[in-house]
């Protein structure tokens, strides 16, 4: 960080200083742990706290879909469900990509997009969600768990094509 020693910047005479903060003399302090050694630890965490991540994971899941399936927007003018299914759908998104479920956070991203979508006025489309919601149960089971979106072409194509089209009507 660099300040001036004259609060008058048209001063010429003003001399420039660097002022170090706390962080960044740590961040330049020899030693610590190498880079490839961090990274490493870091993957050694994750690993460890996946067991407890599947757990939250299906908690978190669980929840969204009992919020989607309580949810009766012909009937109810009550919206504050949205904003917990975005939440959910969010922290699936976000979670997710830590831990390497890219197909989940793929999914759960577009959730995400839907809901804000409805948050800004677009209408209940009960179609659109349930499509999703069968992609995420999909995204759960073992065998897809690791899979990216571009390994389900049809799968990913077909969301992105009914998230598009429905996001186009919202416009017009």
């Amino acid at each position: 960080m660099l300040f001036r020693s004259s609060p008058d910047k048209s001063d010429d005479a003003g001399r420039e200083f660097r002022v170090e903060t706390n962080f960044q003399l740590k961040a330049r302090k020899p030693g610590g742990v190498p880079r490839d050694k961090a990274l490493t630890n870091a993957s050694k965490n994750i690993e460890r706290l996946k067991p407890s991540f599947e757990h939250w994971l299906d908690n978190e899941i669980n929840e969204l879909l009992r919020i989607i399936a309580n949810t009766n927007p012909g009937a109810d003018s009550d919206i504050s469900w949205i904003d917990d299914a975005h939440t959910h759908s969010q922290n699936l998104a976000d979670v997710g990509s830590t831990i390497d479920y890219q197909l989940l956070s793929f999914v759960s991203a577009n959730l995400c997009r839907i809901f804000e979508a409805m948050k800004t006025g677009a209408p209940y489309n009960g179609g659109i969600i349930a499509c999703h919601v069968d992609a995420l149960r999909l995204a759960r089971q073992q065998q897809y768990r690791w899979m990216r979106a571009e390994d389900l072409p049809e799968l990913s194509d077909g969301l992105r094509r009914i998230l598009e089209s429905s996001q186009s009507g919202i416009q017009n």
